[in-house]
């Protein structure tokens, strides 16, 4: 049997405040301006058949400033297997004294295949599922956003699906297999033109325990920035961003595996483009950079 639960909360992305649309609806429209962000994850490199990802995310906030509307859309390609996930994500906001808080759901589909032409396609365990899906899941989150601070929770898939036999693919729900995601920030005024923003993200399901990101990074002049990230299963990361102009940011990230898995955890790199419609952004504020 080929269970396909929750592909989507298997995607690591080292510069998570760049995805974060992806994995909490309560996010979109946090920019105030149409933002969209293009991310290529390439993961253990140098493996044969190794994870590939693409995920591309646009939101924009409403017309009466309450609510938030969003787009994204992720591809993956781990060896045999291509699978592709399209979510429409809405948020609403509640008004705070220092900021606001935004409740916020998704729903889209999830389709994906298993390419047999490189394997034995006369194999029954690999002909049963090697069929094409495409089933509907649901998330929802929320987020809290001041001009320094941010913090957000999240279940970004409420539905499992597992394939039987015959290839049939059947849905359920099940509060053991959701993965939880929290995410938080904030940004401290250096000296002169630097910003510290330490962040952090950390993802929790049942199978596989508790995983932390944390991060550091330094904002020089709001235009360039750099950072460390230590992630709990294993890996340090080096984080690079650089504001191109006021609109257009590019952002690098480098995973390198250590610990006792470091020989089998290989290197990730990761790049993308983040392009925020408005004349000025203020770089002070971290859910935009």
């Amino acid at each position: 049997m080929l269970q396909v639960y929750g592909q989507e909360k298997n995607v690591l992305f080292s510069q998570y405040q760049y995805n974060t649309l992806s994995i909490n609806p309560a996010y979109a429209g946090s920019h105030d301006v149409f933002s969209a962000t293009l991310i290529k994850r390439m993961q253990w490199i140098g493996f044969e058949g190794a994870p590939n990802y693409e995920s591309l995310n646009m939101h924009f906030l409403g017309k009466n400033t309450k609510t938030g509307w969003g787009i994204n859309a992720l591809h993956e390609n781990i060896g045999i297997r291509n699978y592709f996930n399209l979510f429409i994500n809405y948020a609403y906001r509640l008004t705070l004294r220092n900021g606001y808080l935004a409740m916020g759901l998704k729903g889209g589909f999830s389709t994906g295949k298993q390419d047999l032409s490189d394997i034995d396609a006369d194999d029954p365990v690999y002909n049963e599922n090697s069929q094409s899906y495409l089933v509907p899941n649901f998330g929802m989150g929320f987020y809290y956003k001041t001009r320094k601070f941010y913090a957000g929770i999240s279940v970004p898939l409420m539905l499992g699906y597992e394939s039987g036999n015959d290839g049939t693919i059947t849905a359920y729900h099940n509060f053991n297999q959701y993965a939880y995601y929290a995410i938080g920030g904030i940004s401290f005024n250096l000296y002169d033109k630097w910003i510290l923003t330490p962040s952090f993200l950390a993802t929790y399901e049942e199978s596989a325990g508790l995983v932390l990101d944390v991060t550091a990074q330094v904002l020089f002049k709001q235009m360039m920035g750099a950072g460390l990230a230590y992630r709990t299963s294993g890996s340090l990361i080096f984080l690079v961003n650089y504001r191109i102009n006021y609109q257009t940011t590019a952002f690098v990230a480098y995973d390198f595996g250590i610990g006792g898995l470091s020989r089998y955890n290989r290197s990730s790199i990761e790049a993308g483009l983040q392009v925020d419609l408005e004349f000025k952004i203020n770089r002070a504020n971290m859910t935009i950079f």
